[in-house]
């Protein structure tokens, strides 16, 4: 009895592989690191799975996760996700950007490590599990997600209000066309509205974009962003500004394809002085740099 069930255990194993598939990726990168003060190394390593399947009526289905991700399960979800998609569209549960950060995005950021990312504005987004809804029809995708949202940031400058436990909505939709693309999105957490106007284009060798955002908090400055990468040959070379009311922020940086998901990285940006709340208070302005090498597998 007991080898039967092994080799029917086995025959399920095997009917089950032959019906999904599993994937490994990932990425990682080395090199040099200036944070304003000082010199030091830099490294990372991300392994990403990625299983996906199809049901018998055409239904696909599949789930993501990182060897790195700080929380899993239920209502408490880090770097995991879990969809299915059809003709319907596709709905994804788990740790996923609200609907505008998903469609308006930000513009090109620079570096090895992102040097802070201070080419990304600010999206309400979500804290815990979420629910992103996509559908495409043509040049246009309409999106819809729904969380949860733990607080908003009162450090920053200027200081935005903190609300606890909020529901998070976001509807957005974007329509692309060749080179030109177009989004705009509106997130909504506790009494706290937000929206995002963003747009692209590419001329050749050249690609613009342009990310607008402003929220309904009084003092709150309308936030911008504008990046180009311009390509020749084997690299790219990308800056970005970010004006934020007082605050303004620049990079620039440049990317050499080796091959083989290997490449060169090198980036500055300058950061106007931000002074955060606390005891003691932390400023984060000046210039940080890096320079390496990245991978992805």
């Amino acid at each position: 009895m007991k080898k039967i069930l092994l080799a029917t255990s086995a025959l399920v194993l095997v009917a089950g592989a032959a019906a999904a598939e599993v994937t490994v990726g990932g990425s990682a990168r080395m090199g040099l690191i200036y944070d304003g003060e000082d010199t030091l190394m830099t490294s990372r390593v991300r392994i990403v799975f990625t299983a996906s399947g199809e049901t018998d009526t055409g239904i696909s289905f599949g789930a993501s996760m990182r060897a790195d991700q700080s929380g899993q399960g239920n209502t408490q979800n880090g770097d995991s996700t879990v969809y299915v998609s059809g003709a319907f569209g596709k709905l994804t549960f788990g740790d996923v950007d609200s609907a505008a950060n998903a469609l308006v995005g930000h513009v090109s950021g620079v570096g090895l490590t992102g040097l802070g990312d201070w080419n990304e504005l600010r999206y309400l987004g979500h804290e815990k599990t979420a629910a992103l809804y996509e559908y495409s029809a043509g040049a246009l995708t309409f999106a819809l997600s729904a969380g949860q949202f733990e607080g908003l940031d009162t450090t920053g400058t200027p200081a935005v209000p903190n609300t606890a436990n909020d529901d998070a909505m976001s509807i957005a939709v974007k329509y692309a066309v060749d080179a030109y693309t177009v989004a705009l999105g509106y997130e909504t957490a506790g009494d706290v509205d937000h929206i995002a106007l963003g747009a692209s284009a590419t001329f050749g060798a050249s690609t613009v974009k342009f990310v607008a955002s402003d929220t309904d908090i009084a003092g709150d400055p309308t936030q911008y962003a504008l990046s180009l990468d311009y390509a020749i040959g084997a690299t790219t070379l990308t800056a970005f500004v970010t004006d934020e009311g007082a605050i303004n922020n620049y990079g620039i940086g440049a990317a050499y394809d080796l091959g083989g998901g290997a490449k060169f990285v090198a980036g500055i940006v300058e950061v106007d002085d931000l002074n955060t709340t606390g005891t003691p208070a932390v400023s984060v302005g000046g210039t940080r740099a890096d320079i390496g090498l990245s991978f992805s597998f």
